[in-house]
């Protein structure tokens, strides 16, 4: 049985090496000789994986250490023990691949230490265990390199069990698994498969060399006022409903779990009126805090703690039927259409995230909070930034040029056009900005054609 299976995992190193996915002395890989003790049957570390015989196969125990021939073992092999231990893996493969190496590192988050890669809609996926459709959606997760490996592979684990057969390391590259060596093998050519041609696809989308007709526009981030609900929704309705209910919302909940939010209204009261830093603080009363937030409200300012606020005061107007938002009425239309389509949605707003949710779930057509993927508000950066655009799509995980942006701002547009997404100026009744200037304009998200 040893002998067939380091004939196997020699034969099988060899033709990935041959593919250019471990050059040099990268990679390693093993396979489970026993589970009880656990005992991996591995390529000994710093050697050239194309040209490992069977017999120069190490053997290493629970502890990473070799317990039978000759070499060391790579302090990976941490990893690939964990990997087994959490997913039940028979064998676990890890490549260099330039596909790997390069999206991992474009992966990562804002955080830099984890991220995913979304693969979709591609018929390959079906060679993945559990896939049965090309329509199917899973997340590759990534991880930040770590020369620490107990530390990584403490990081790596909780992925593992939604993890699709495999794990990038950002940097650094692939790990697959699968129950036997066969399996290992056939998950990492599929996932090796989709990363080249996630890459490719990406530098083609950048050339704007993808479908021209349509700009192979993969997803449509929308602004919310203006554009698919009216602006005195937001002016006439919203605002006058928290600026009249701020009085009694700080009196009913001021000592529950407001008091974050009261101390960061203070803050800015205190920034705002100039206090010396060396004079004592003077707490503001209630009917100060309010006066405050009314005029912040009157002049549109855009302060977080306010945000908040406002989003859970129209939480409750809501939840008890008082607020409904007015949709155009070609909105809930086109956002089920492009769903339909494969399109990624999401939304990007001044306002905050919860009023967006809140906007979207309690709409006169009903729940449509599903229909989205990602929601963003200025948290991510000014809308009239184009770094904000780039921000948004590095999450959306698309080349801008991929992503539809529609809003009523032109200074928001061309933030957006700068950042390399496509573009359309929303006008509708009652909008104060008519001229679309350099932009395409629609009167309806209908005349969009993707």
């Amino acid at each position: 049985m040893t002998s067939a299976l380091a004939d196997q995992l020699s034969r099988t190193m060899a033709e990935i090496h041959s593919r250019g996915w471990c050059d040099g002395t990268g990679g390693n890989f093993s396979c489970v000789l026993s589970r009880d003790p656990v005992t991996l049957l591995m390529a000994p570390s710093g050697v050239d994986k194309g040209s490992v015989a069977p017999e120069d196969l190490i053997q290493v125990n629970a502890e990473g250490t070799v317990v039978a021939g000759e070499g060391r073992a790579s302090a990976e092999t941490l990893l690939h023990l964990e990997i087994v231990a959490r997913t039940g893996a028979g064998a676990v493969l890890h490549t260099h691949s330039q596909a790997a190496t390069l999206l991992s590192d474009w992966c990562l988050g804002d955080d830099q230490t984890s991220g995913s890669l979304r693969l979709e809609g591609l018929e390959m996926l079906k060679g993945l265990e559990g896939i049965g459709s090309h329509r199917s959606r899973v997340e590759l997760p990534v991880l930040a390199n770590d020369q620490d490996l107990t530390r990584l592979s403490a990081a790596a684990g909780p992925l593992l069990g939604d993890a699709p057969q495999g794990l990038l390391i950002a940097g650094h590259g692939l790990y697959a698994w699968g129950s036997d060596l066969s399996k290992a093998r056939r998950h990492l050519e599929i996932l090796e498969w989709l990363l080249e041609q996630g890459w490719r696809r990406l530098l083609l989308e950048s050339l704007g060399q993808l479908n021209p007709r349509s700009q192979n526009i993969r997803a449509v981030l929308l602004d919310i006022e203006g554009t698919t609900c009216p602006v005195p929704f937001v002016s006439q309705v919203l605002f006058p409903y928290a600026r009249e209910r701020l009085d009694g919302f700080l009196r009913t909940e001021a000592n529950g779990d407001l008091a974050p939010l009261i101390e960061a209204i203070d803050q800015a009261m205190e920034t705002e009126g100039g206090a010396a830093h060396d004079q004592p603080r003077r707490v503001p009363t209630h009917d100060e805090r309010v006066r405050f937030l009314q005029s912040l409200i009157a002049q549109d300012r855009k302060l977080p703690a306010l945000k908040e606020l406002q989003g859970l005061i129209w939480d409750q107007g809501y939840a008890s039927g008082t607020l409904k938002c007015p949709l155009f009425d070609d909105v809930a239309p086109a956002l089920r259409a492009w769903r339909k389509q494969g399109l990624r949605l999401a939304v990007y707003s001044s306002g905050s995230v919860k009023a967006q949710k809140l906007l979207y779930g309690h709409s006169t057509d009903g729940d449509l909070r599903d229909l989205f993927s990602h929601w963003f508000d200025t948290s991510t950066g000014p809308k009239g930034e184009a770094t904000s655009y780039s921000a948004i799509a590095r999450e959306l995980q698309l080349a801008p040029a991929a992503i539809l942006f529609v809003s009523d701002s032109r200074s928001e547009l061309e933030a957006a056009r700068s950042a390399g997404m496509a573009t359309r100026f929303s006008v509708r009744p009652e909008n104060p900005a008519v001229d679309p200037g350099p932009f395409e304009a629609i009167t309806s998200l209908a005349q969009i054609e993707l």
